[in-house]
């Protein structure tokens, strides 16, 4: 399995929480879900919010049913960097005025689904998605760049990069009504993939080390761009089972935490609002007798536990060859490992509902922020969704996320 998450064509991927959300402590926890309305049923992952006037209507009433559902007051999106610009794949120039090179149509639809979120009673993450993290002479077989739809990255592409962040985030805090159902910003973009988490992890020197400087460079221009608050890029744990990372240590997988945390807290004494994590199940202990989860609270530290969104919650199984993790089969299992997750799980199946029930559990004890599932609804050849494609609810998921609303104190 492919542990990075690929956009979807150029689809809008969206996160919700609470109206006036505001750092962390006095924020009550996220219950959030991956926002991705199927508006148009011939067109899988139609980009709904690039034609906003269109379909406005069918995206509200969308968003109204997962609130009346599921009890949400999350969603999670992404913005990609192609529907925002006047003339893809043309990219700012560094310092250029937004007005000369973005799709102020597009932005103007964001600042007014933004207002109708407020109106429905939720607010949200939007997940900035910049491809230019890197030059495109590094990793040049995979940069997205070559696509002639994605900006093509310079030698220095921080610099047009941080024009775009900070050209989006302060038009539409400019432009909403209400910029309080903006829960927080968070920066993200990948170079071969776009929308995805971008490349924080060891084991790619190249790569490792221009996203350094990328992350040192534009952090804090992100971080100081209009007023709302602002997440750290969603770091993803690697749990693949491929030689490269069966034969590292544990505490490698965790590479993407360790780095980030070094680059903005330690380094440019810069800290998130928020820190933001792929989430897996069956990971606290994993089959290695590792506990993750304590280990990432013990890189980003405990202090910062409320302040810790677990983003893409997994309920659907995937390949156990390809990961590390015991989400489907008990084959391979070692007895005291076998012994170890039952006690974990206390008595919860490994079914999609025994997934979730098991990352919730895990967020509360560890005190997060909250969290995000993975995602709304199908799309495609995508049978992810809490919904169908055809709009039914899949009933025992939903209990799940129900349970869990009246768990809480």
């Amino acid at each position: 399995m492919n542990f990075i998450r690929a956009a979807s064509g150029l689809g809008i991927l969206v996160a919700v929480s609470v109206l006036g959300a505001v750092p962390c402590d006095a924020q009550p926890p996220f219950r959030g879900v991956h926002f991705n309305p199927q508006v148009k049923s011939e067109q899988p992952d139609f980009p709904w919010l690039l034609h906003y006037g269109d379909c406005r209507e069918a995206v509200r009433i969308h968003l109204q049913d997962a609130v009346d559902t599921l009890h949400i007051n999350f969603i999670d999106f992404f913005v990609l960097i192609p529907h925002t610009l006047a003339a893809p794949p043309k990219g700012p120039a560094a310092g250029q005025p937004v007005e000369e090179w973005a799709n102020l149509a597009y932005l103007d639809n964001l600042a007014a689904f933004l207002d109708d979120c407020h109106e429905l009673g939720v607010s949200a993450e939007i997940d900035l998605a910049c491809n230019m993290w890197i030059p495109s002479t590094v990793d040049s077989e995979h940069h997205i760049s070559a696509s002639g739809v994605w900006p093509k990255a310079d030698d220095t592409p921080w610099d047009e990069s941080a024009t775009w962040y900070r050209g989006v985030i302060e038009y539409v805090e400019k432009h909403v009504q209400h910029p309080e159902s903006i829960a927080m910003w968070c920066m993200m973009g990948n170079h071969q993939w776009g929308g995805a988490e971008p490349v924080l992890w060891d084991g790619m020197p190249g790569v490792i080390a221009h996203t350094e400087r990328f992350v040192k460079e534009v952090w804090p221009v992100f971080r100081s761009s209009g007023k709302r608050p602002k997440a750290a890029p969603i770091m993803l744990p690697i749990f693949s089972a491929n030689d490269y990372w069966s034969a590292q240590p544990p505490q490698a997988r965790l590479s993407a935490f360790s780095n980030l945390k070094k680059w903005l807290a330690d380094d440019l004494a810069l800290p998130p609002d928020y820190w933001a994590m792929t989430s897996y199940p069956f990971c606290d202990p994993a089959p290695d007798g590792f506990f993750y989860l304590k280990a990432i609270m013990d890189i980003l530290g405990r202090e910062n536990a409320s302040r810790l969104l677990y983003t893409d919650l997994k309920w659907h199984g995937f390949d156990n060859r390809d990961c590390i993790l015991p989400i489907q089969a008990d084959e391979g299992l070692t007895p005291s490992f076998a012994q170890a997750l039952q006690s974990e799980t206390r008595g919860l199946s490994r079914s999609p509902a025994g997934m979730l029930e098991w990352q919730f559990r895990k967020a509360q004890e560890y005190g997060s922020a909250g969290y995000w599932i993975w995602a709304y609804q199908d799309s495609g050849t995508q049978h992810f969704g809490l919904r169908d494609a055809s709009g039914a609810w899949r009933q025992d998921l939903v209990n799940a996320i129900r349970a869990e609303e009246s768990s809480r104190p």
